[in-house]
């Protein structure tokens, strides 16, 4: 069952729950004796980098994306309208535009958009937006078909994989025919015969209007928790040993841990897996790439880097890269960011999807992978030791 987000909560009820403090390793730790508990006690840059990270970086990538789903809405009822290729081809565009802007907003899961069960305050409104590697293709067609997201709760009723980004991208880009089996309801009745290419159409525009209006209630709802006249989620990361992450070092941590979706998503789950490097028994798994249906796989890769050096730099604001130099690890910086500059012009170099990359030329994927590893090895590695921060248990252990 889909999980719904309740009323955002204040970050001062948040600081109350003993749990959601114990949640983060960094805030439970306990000094040995003669060294500091928090090692940011009396850096200057600490608070004003976790200040920043709110409002300077994700609210608005978080109003980048909401944009794009409006324009969606209104690209998805222009094709409804008409239902002309050339209208379908606006909507497919206006999709991307939303899913790259996601993309970017993915290495940012802090708070309310992160997972409830291993970081502070979150509430899973992430998978309720983009549920990936979760899909369900053939669900989104049943829905398509049978009109199902009409009926009263649909979006509270269901799981994650039937609606979402992914989902959209089926309804955008699935064919007359459905990927179903025969025995699916809407071959065994018929229902999705009887419809014909223009009905089908019609229901794929019409259910992809409501799954970007259902996003945009959601990302209202996160915009509305991480701003101060609402759940004040940016003053929760920022509120140092008075707030729930009872620390400048927790909190920025988490920051940390954030960062690393570029390791354990982008890194392994998007590009080692499908190279047969981790969790796959064959040579190479391209049925585990991501985008399959639109063929983005790339350009959600280059959007993911984007978003990473975003939250690593504070956009305009202080950011983890000003607590470097604070420590004179200038070089460091400088070798980091030009790493993700770096595996972005790789992975912009080639727009073939990754799935028949894997088979056309296999090196340019390996290329990519080893662009982002060389990110991300300097994350878990020198970063992680400079500023005494905790890598997270599921990249502690990766060497591939």
């Amino acid at each position: 069952m889909a999980r719904t987000a309740g009323s955002a909560l204040s970050w001062g009820v948040l600081a109350a729950l003993g749990l959601a403090v114990a949640a983060d390793p960094v805030a439970c730790t306990i000094a040995p004796a003669g060294e500091k508990a928090d090692p940011f006690e009396d850096s200057e840059v600490a608070p004003t980098a976790l200040e920043q990270v709110g409002p300077g970086v994700v609210i608005p990538a978080l109003q980048r994306f909401d944009a794009a789903l409006a324009a969606l809405e209104l690209a998805a009822a222009d094709w409804g309208a008409s239902g002309a290729g050339a209208d379908r081809d606006a909507a497919q565009v206006a999709w991307w535009a939303a899913m790259e802007a996601w993309q970017e907003l993915e290495p940012m899961q802090l708070g309310p958009q992160a997972s409830s069960l291993t970081a502070v305050g979150g509430q899973d409104l992430r998978d309720e937006i983009y549920s990936w590697p979760t899909v369900n293709p053939c669900r989104i067609d049943q829905v398509v078909g049978n009109g199902e997201w009409l009926e009263d709760g649909f979006f509270e009723l269901n799981l994650v994989n039937a609606y979402g980004l992914d989902g959209m991208e089926q309804a955008l880009y699935g064919a007359d025919e459905n990927v179903c089996p025969s025995q699916i309801d809407i071959n065994a009745d018929g229902t999705w015969d009887a419809l014909g290419p223009e009905g089908i159409a019609a229901q794929r525009a019409a259910y992809t209007g409501a799954m970007a209006a259902h996003a945009r209630g959601l990302t209202a709802q996160l915009i509305d928790a991480w701003r101060p006249e609402g759940g004040d989620w940016s003053g929760a990361l920022a509120a140092g040993a008075a707030g729930p992450y009872g620390g400048d070092a927790a909190a920025l941590n988490a920051v940390f841990d954030a960062l690393f979706y570029l390791e354990t998503r982008t890194k392994d789950r998007k590009l080692a897996q499908p190279l047969g490097l981790r969790d796959c028994v064959e040579a190479a798994c391209p049925e585990s790439v991501e985008a399959l249906p639109s063929g983005a796989s790339r350009a959600a890769i280059a959007a993911n880097l984007r978003g990473f050096r975003r939250l690593f730099t504070g956009e305009e604001g202080a950011g983890i890269d000003d607590l470097l130099v604070e420590r004179g690890e200038d070089a460091l910086v400088t070798d980091l960011l030009a790493a993700v500059d770096a595996a972005i012009a790789v992975a912009e170099a080639d727009d073939t999807p990754i799935d028949e990359a894997l088979s056309a030329d296999r090196a340019s994927v390996e290329a990519l992978h080893d662009a982002v590893k060389a990110v991300t090895d300097l994350l878990k590695g020198d970063v992680a030791t400079v500023l005494t921060l905790t890598i997270p248990a599921e990249a502690a252990g990766d060497n591939d």
